[in-house]
């Protein structure tokens, strides 16, 4: 079966809220609380309402992969809640749905994406690495990064 990537439609409300929470619990471990992520409840309205884009990756009618590109002010969007199902990772689905948000963004004129991620969370850092982000600042928190389209 061929995975695709295609826009979030209403019926995946449950399956992208299950695989962003189960990434999160997956790196915080105890100190996770997903009553924290309220945002994660009615994805249509804490970002399609407000002019975002979600997209996911399917394979046999599962979702496999997601990923949220806002608005972030004048031509910059920022790529947000980008989750790959744990046992689908390295296959390149994370990759696939960036470059989706990026392309979203392109044709929505932005001139660059930004995004962020935990700076102990190797592997998202080479992802963003991976697709042509630079890192514009860091801490012991947060890495971020830049996207010029």
């Amino acid at each position: 079966m061929i995975v695709v990537v295609r826009a979030f439609e209403p019926g995946d409300q449950d399956a992208v809220r299950d695989l962003v929470l189960a990434g999160l619990a997956e790196r915080w471990g105890p100190a996770f609380d997903p009553d924290r992520n309220t945002d994660l409840d009615d994805l249509a309205a804490s970002y399609l309402s407000r002019g975002g884009e979600i997209v996911v990756a399917e394979h046999g009618g599962s979702v496999v992969a997601t990923g949220t590109l806002v608005s972030d002010g004048p031509r910059r969007g920022r790529i947000v809640r980008v989750s790959v199902d744990a046992g689908r990772r390295g296959e390149g689905l994370g990759r696939r749905v960036v470059d989706d948000l990026l392309r979203r963004a392109g044709d929505r004129g932005m001139g660059d994406v930004v995004v962020s991620t935990d700076t102990p969370w190797l592997s998202a850092m080479a992802l963003y690495r991976s697709c042509g982000f630079i890192e514009v600042g860091h801490d012991d928190v947060e890495t971020h990064f830049r996207l010029c389209l």
